[in-house]
């Protein structure tokens, strides 16, 4: 039996195939890269402990999101570490009508170990209530919830 005979590539078609190769090979990193590597299962989150912290928002409030997001934000993750599993900050957008939201920015912090939570809080809640005026002119809300349903579509 003969085997058939490969048709030899052009240069053109050697290019062309490693640009497409390369180019998706970008895209399938980039999709990676928006995909987390471990995606906590519902099971694993009921029961979670997750704080939510709220500021209101009014004529004369302030917020400095890129501050929180740099600063702020980062100052908590180093500080109480691997107590966080989870931690989102949320800007508020405007209502319907045009008004502003009733927050102007919503805080949740999914706590993974609340002793070690607790015990960082107890080291480090004034360094970050002294932080506070660099972001914010505001007070905030503060509500602690356990984690009781998860509804997914």
């Amino acid at each position: 039996m003969t085997q058939p005979s490969a048709k030899p590539f052009s240069r053109r078609e050697l290019l062309s195939g490693a640009g497409t190769a390369v180019t998706l090979g970008a895209v399938a990193t980039a999709l990676g890269a928006c995909v987390p590597a471990e995606t906590p299962r519902k099971e694993n989150l009921i029961g979670t402990t997750c704080i939510t912290i709220l500021y209101p928002s009014g004529d004369d409030i302030t917020f400095d999101f890129e501050y929180y997001k740099n600063s702020h934000m980062t100052m908590i993750m180093d500080l109480y570490g691997k107590s966080i599993r989870k931690f989102e900050l949320r800007k508020g957008l405007p209502n319907p009508d045009g008004t502003k939201p009733t927050y102007v920015a919503t805080i949740n912090i999914w706590v993974a170990d609340m002793d070690a939570f607790s015990a960082a809080g107890e080291k480090h809640t004034q360094t970050l209530i002294d932080d506070v005026p660099n972001f914010t002119n505001g007070f905030p809300v503060i509500q602690t919830d356990e984690v009781y349903e998860i509804a997914e579509s």
